[in-house]
């Protein structure tokens, strides 16, 4: 049986599209999953590809990867009006920049179940033939953070003058230590490698339980965009950003708990970014009840879209 056009057979686990000729490429990295805090890294990514209009190349079969039974395949109509089910992807796409010697490898995955250390050894077998020049993984996370203030940048790199240039960046270092996702893998792999790599994260807001944070995802496309040289629009993600920040301010009126708790939040963001002594922390009441609070508001007012819908 022939393979369709322009497609060749699997290898590993990889299906091939093509295979592109790339100018030492940066490879820019993000997962669904537990290093994707209310979607505003993958926003991010998938914002870059649909911007630069990159072309899909390969992409990872989900078989070996997923227990399906914690990360279930989804249910939808297609185009025809058939059913069809969507599984976990894992999609390679490239943009060649005609303006410098420089171009990209986007990946859009889902934290994997299984086999991670294959795992991350067959995103690395993709990109393996290019003489890659950097390699940016983007995450967010939750944190004690306002939604009325710019999201706070955290981020780390494996070559001291990499760390510097985050620094100038206002990109702060973080020392964590604990549970890690797919993403520390990779960049461990990445390490072993010899390959040069940063990482940057956006902080959400802990206590708003829905997505996407545009707050996030514009805050991410603009550092990038100071990284990399790049020109991606944000015009759009500010008008989505100031949707969300007006969403959530119209939730929490309601609520003397929450709105006292961001008021404290807001003094301690702007003590930690002036001269001031900063708050103590502890003076913080604890999230868990201003969670619950928030998170019963938004079930009896969810609207049918926007930025707390899921799409």
């Amino acid at each position: 049986m022939r393979s369709p056009p322009h497609q060749e057979a699997v290898i590993d686990y990889v299906t091939f599209d093509e295979r592109p000729e790339l100018k030492n490429p940066t490879w820019i990295v993000s997962f669904v999953g537990w290093t994707d805090a209310q979607e505003g890294a993958t926003r991010c990514v998938r914002h870059m590809v649909q911007s630069l209009q990159a072309t899909k190349f390969a992409e990872l079969d989900a078989e070996e990867f997923y227990d399906f039974t914690s990360v279930r395949p989804m249910a939808y109509n297609d185009q025809r009006g058939q059913r069809a089910i969507r599984w976990p992807t894992n999609q390679f796409y490239y943009w060649k920049n005609p303006e410098a010697e420089r171009d990209l490898v986007l990946f859009l995955g889902t934290e994997p179940s299984l086999k991670w250390r294959t795992y991350t050894q067959e995103l690395l077998s993709v990109v393996e033939p290019y003489d890659l020049d950097l390699v940016v993984n983007v995450g967010s996370l939750m944190d004690a953070t306002p939604h009325t203030r710019e999201p706070r940048l955290s981020g780390g790199a494996n070559r001291d003058e990499l760390k510097s240039k985050l620094g100038d960046m206002q990109i702060r270092g973080t020392d964590y230590q604990g549970p890690v996702g797919i993403t520390s893998v990779l960049m461990d792999a990445c390490s072993k490698a010899d390959l040069d790599y940063i990482n940057v994260w956006g902080h959400a807001p802990h206590y708003v339980q829905r997505s996407p944070n545009y707050k996030v995802t514009k805050a991410l496309t603009q550092r990038l965009n100071e990284l990399l040289n790049l020109s991606i629009e944000t015009e759009s993600l500010a008008r989505k950003a100031e949707q969300f920040e007006a969403e959530v301010t119209k939730a929490i009126a309601s609520s003397v708990e929450v709105s006292t708790y961001v008021k404290r939040l807001e003094r301690h963001y702007d003590s930690t970014t002036s001269s001031a002594e900063p708050e103590t922390p502890s003076e913080l009441p604890t999230p868990e009840s201003v969670v619950e609070d928030l998170d019963e508001f938004f079930r009896g007012n969810r609207p049918e879209s926007g930025p707390f819908s899921s799409n």
